[in-house]
């Protein structure tokens, strides 16, 4: 049994996941923890829960995503993985921190691995397939559990809307193309976690979504 727990953080009410099984391997997928309080509680939670963390994926490399990635990598001495094509966008971090006058307490780590997409990630007992979805950058991807009925998607698709492609490196057709044709695929009842705001599924999104009709 895979346990899925939801943060919240930054002032762009990022959605931060540690997600853990019964052996309490854990991996964390865009750890977005800004503030040293947010920080705390993560830590407090793997503390509280006795994980043993085994590394850090982001679904995408946007800054509200990764805030915490060097925190983690560096307290818990793991790897961090990334899609190839999400090298320039996870570069940029620092560059993008100070267009928007955030201060960094820690800067991004400089060699990330990168996902061989064409085989499943495994973590211990956990098994993602690896979706690549671009769109909203460049080298998104979703992590898909098919034991468990679920994705997280990142900014691609969200409660009755989708991820936004005004930003660099965003393509909107190529956005609609990989929700169609990765995640829509999905089985309707897939539980959908995203990377703002509240969870969905593959099924209330293909019948209500106005941007997919």
């Amino acid at each position: 049994m895979i346990k899925v727990k939801k943060f919240t953080f930054n002032p762009f009410s990022e959605n931060t996941f540690i997600i853990s099984n019964k052996s309490c391997k854990a991996v964390i997928i865009d750890p977005g923890c800004y503030y040293k309080g947010e920080q705390k509680e993560l830590d407090d939670y793997i503390l509280k829960n006795k994980l043993e963390i085994q590394c850090v994926l982001h679904t995408h490399s946007h800054l509200d995503h990764m805030f915490g990635t060097a925190h983690i990598v560096e307290k818990y001495d793991v790897k961090l993985w990334i899609h190839r094509e999400d090298k320039i966008t996870y570069n940029s971090f620092e560059k993008v921190c100070e267009l928007y006058g955030i201060p960094i307490y820690k800067s991004s780590i400089q060699t990330p691995s990168f996902f061989e997409i064409q085989k499943p990630f495994e973590v211990d007992d956990m098994i993602f397939q690896i979706l690549f979805v671009p769109g909203h950058s460049p080298g998104h991807v979703a992590f898909y559990n098919k034991e468990n009925n679920f994705v997280i998607n990142g900014d691609c698709l969200f409660e009755n809307s989708i991820g936004r492609t005004d930003l660099p490196g965003g393509n909107h057709a190529q956005l609609i193309s990989s929700i169609k044709d990765k995640l829509l695929k999905l089985p309707d009842d897939t539980l959908v976690y995203t990377g703002h705001g509240n969870n969905t599924t593959i099924g209330a999104e293909k019948r209500g979504n106005p941007f997919l009709q």
